[in-house]
């Protein structure tokens, strides 16, 4: 660790170890011996900052949607119709991913996958990502089919980014998130088009 990373408050420290570490090996995989080695911090001011591992992930979680946050609300800001701004969960991915991650996989998804029975703050961290989702996806629905079709349209605009997300693991990602994006436009398309 250099200088300059030692000055970085504790609690700083932490949470970029469990981001290099938790959401790239695995939340469950990465033991917190390894994550405090990483960080320069003692189990004392891990417990003092987050109370437990897991509160280690959820306040990681909680960053990671803050910064994804952000990366879609930039997207957002370049968008200048309903379709663009529906779609623009893929600009946002293609930022984020570039710009601000290491790792192929959502950070949200892993978790999800890896802790059968979250506890309560890991499980809320998981819902604010989830609410965030859905709300935005219908409301961008909502503009291009109205109301009533917004909830189908979302749906399966949503299982088109979900499927970019998998296929970021299988698959190079610039190819993973065109496609996807390739596939949302064309749901859309046959939306507009009934």
């Amino acid at each position: 660790m250099t200088t300059a990373s030692r000055r970085r408050p504790a609690r700083e420290r932490l949470l970029a170890a469990a981001d290099d570490l938790m959401f790239v090996e695995g939340v469950v995989l990465t033991p917190v011996d390894v994550i405090l080695r990483r960080s320069g911090a003692s189990a004392a001011t891990l417990y003092a900052n987050f109370g437990s591992k897991d509160g280690l992930i959820a306040a990681a979680l909680e960053r990671r949607l803050s910064e994804w946050t952000a990366a879609w609300d930039s997207a957002l800001a370049e968008a200048t119709t309903p379709v663009e701004r529906l779609l623009s969960i893929f600009p946002a991915l293609r930022s984020y991913q570039y710009d601000r991650l290491h790792e192929r996989w959502c950070a949200f998804s892993g978790t999800a996958a890896a802790i059968y029975e979250p506890t309560p703050e890991v499980a809320a961290a998981l819902r604010a990502e989830e609410q965030l989702l859905s709300e935005r996806m219908l409301d961008y629905a909502a503009e291009v089919v109205g109301p009533d079709r917004a909830p189908a349209l979302a749906d399966q605009v949503t299982t088109a980014y979900f499927g970019t997300l998998v296929g970021m693991l299988r698959r190079d990602q610039d190819r993973s998130i065109l496609g996807g994006e390739g596939t949302a436009r064309a749901i859309i398309d046959s939306f507009v088009g009934e």
